[in-house]
């Protein structure tokens, strides 16, 4: 077997588990399709006439926690599609309400964008529904009489200054699928293409750069113009279709470390008054990861300077934390935004963005300029520092332009501000916050010369790794058999392949 495989930062075991459960899942919901057809059919109000058809497997999109199925309907002469995304079901051992949650989630980003970004091109969302099978329409498939008393509605809602009333209604006696699910808009050609598609062609061009840096400043400013009080995320309340920044920030960092197995640290219901306590809780999310992931260590070398950089990374958040800020106000900010779901013309004009499930109001200090436009990973950098750096500035001199056209609600200077944590290397602090895997790197890279440049820091304080948990050393060698026992699963897991292409030789 290839050297290379153990030595991935990722748990191969997992995604090969996590890989089997969704074919398993695209099974389930291709041999539901005839329900799937009845479904769509009832929250579009389509005539028996009307054609719905599920396309074929081959078809459909799957990402980390989606599988989207292709739907295409014809009502006379006329052909569209249509999405029908469906969160990949929670692995054993995961909490029970995290499909509900991302839903909710992600449907009360939706809504808000609708009504406070509409100069963001995002896809229609028709309807969506929840594990307990209740469901929503948007009002435009409902009666005049409805759409009329919804907006009255609206209005006296915003006069009372209570939560935002949505534009959906609850279905009755909606066809059941069996999971939650969200019915959406298809982005196609005639939109534009996915950024990812084209990106390895044109990232060098300097006039398509400039246009992409400008669509996602425009994004980012949009979002961000309203401030926030609270950090968290919105979601879709059942009871009354209003949503309110009530749920804990889910960030697609949080919900990939969950995925993995690492067990719920922050309440679905915490939302958070202080910058200070959010970092603690992300920090106290990453431990659990480490403690909880049977392949967070490599070896005992490697686990004690793993939960020395852990106790060090706590220990310098006071730098980084700006007592002015640390009360708010936050801003809404995109933690998952990166060419696959950016949507571009040919001079890479930003034509629609995709996947708002992981927007939260977050900490000033946390916006900063993608770490993606110059190709490069966010632990790769260092070695390519001036590119970046000459990126940052120029994506940082489209935002100034772009925010005299913007009406914000609050008197942040935005890109001062981001200026301000590339030079503390704030930056970097809270990418160490945010990443799964590349943490340990950046903070070796551009957080431990802050404090020290001599060789072997990091070795010379590795008795530090005992204050990280009680019983540390425990931990430790509870880590290293866990990655004995990984590294045997993953052998005999990819053995069958291995034995495949011996006899081929």
């Amino acid at each position: 077997m290839s050297q290379q495989v153990p030595q991935s930062e990722s748990n191969l075991v997992h995604k090969r588990k996590h890989h089997d459960a969704a074919a398993r899942f695209k099974l389930e919901l291709w041999q539901k399709r005839d329900s799937i057809v009845a479904l769509i059919k009832h929250h579009l109000r389509l005539d028996a006439d009307d054609i719905c058809t599920v396309l074929v497997r081959k078809e459909w999109m799957q990402g980390i926690f989606n599988i989207c199925v292709l739907v295409e309907v014809t009502v006379g002469n006329s052909n569209k599609k249509l999405i029908l995304r469906c969160p990949i079901p929670p692995h054993a051992g995961q909490h029970p309400s995290t499909i509900d949650e991302k839903v909710g989630c992600e449907v009360a980003t939706y809504i808000w964008m609708q009504q406070s970004c509409p100069d963001i091109r995002i896809p229609n969302l028709f309807a969506f529904g929840f594990i307990d099978n209740s469901s929503f329409t948007h009002i435009q498939q409902t009666s005049i009489y409805t759409r009329l008393w919804r907006k009255a509605w609206k209005w006296i809602y915003r006069c009372l200054g209570y939560p935002v009333l949505s534009d959906y209604v609850r279905e009755e006696a909606a066809p059941v699928v069996g999971t939650a699910y969200m019915l959406m808009e298809h982005i196609g050609p005639e939109t534009g293409k996915m950024l990812a598609s084209t990106w390895f062609d044109h990232f060098s061009d300097t006039a398509r750069r400039r246009n992409l840096f400008t669509g996602v400043a425009r994004i980012m400013l949009s979002l961000a113009r309203i401030p926030q009080q609270h950090i968290g995320s919105f979601r879709f309340n059942t009871v009354d279709c209003t949503i309110a920044l009530t749920n804990r920030p889910l960030s697609c960092t949080l919900a990939i470390f969950e995925q993995q197995g690492t067990p719920r640290t922050i309440p679905e219901d915490l939302i958070y008054q202080s910058t200070d306590s959010y970092a603690s809780d992300m920090l106290t999310l990453h431990d659990n990861y480490l403690l909880h992931d049977p392949h967070a260590v490599r070896n005992r070398n490697d686990a004690k300077e793993r939960m020395t950089l852990r106790t060090l990374l706590r220990a310098v958040t006071h730098f980084f934390i700006l007592p002015e800020r640390r009360s708010g106000p936050y801003l809404l900010q995109p933690t998952d935004l990166h060419p696959s779901n950016i949507f571009v013309d040919e001079e890479w004009n930003v034509t629609c963005t995709i996947d708002l499930e992981w927007i939260c109001a977050l900490p000033l200090e946390m916006m900063s300029v993608p770490y993606w436009i110059t190709n490069h990973t966010a632990d790769e950098i260092i070695d390519h520092y001036e590119e970046y750096d000459d990126a940052r500035k120029e994506f940082l001199s489209i935002m100034d332009q772009e925010l005299k056209h913007v009406q914000v609600e609050h008197d942040i200077q935005i890109t001062g501000v981001m200026r301000e944590s590339w030079e503390s290397k704030g930056v970097w602090y809270w990418i160490c916050i945010e990443s799964v895997n590349c943490w340990l790197f950046v903070f070796e890279d551009h957080i431990l010369p802050m404090f020290s440049s001599a060789e072997g820091f990091v070795k010379d304080l590795k008795q530090i790794s005992f204050l990280w948990q009680k019983d540390a050393g425990k931990h430790i060698e509870t880590k290293i058999a866990e990655e004995r026992r990984y590294q045997s699963e993953l052998r005999t897991m990819f053995a069958p392949a291995q034995d495949v292409l011996k006899e081929k030789k």
